[in-house]
């Protein structure tokens, strides 16, 4: 375990993390030679490679030969919803 001050860990942030993820060493900064955070490696990798369906799901479309302009048609609100919408805003119900 490396200690650092906090003044120093704020000037090398950079630096330090760096030295975290190649070494997997722990890092603990400390202020007025107290420990204030400890830095530690990640346990496993932060992010999965699936995850872009996870995120993006709910764009999938219920036709698969659906186009864009299709989509937004159908997603998009009427005349009586928009107004309705407006007039929430203003404050008439």
């Amino acid at each position: 375990m490396k200690r650092v001050s906090v003044y120093l860990f704020r000037d090398n942030l950079a630096s330090y993390l760096n030295e975290v993820t190649k070494t997997g060493e722990t890092i603990i900064v400390e202020k007025y030679k107290k420990p204030i955070a400890i830095i530690n490696p990640p346990k496993k990798k932060l992010v999965k490679k699936n995850n872009f369906e996870r995120f993006f799901g709910f764009l999938k479309t219920k036709e698969k030969n659906e186009t864009g302009e299709e989509f937004v048609n159908r997603v998009r609100r009427n005349a009586n919803e928009r107004k309705y919408m407006e007039n929430l805003r203003k404050g008439i119900t």
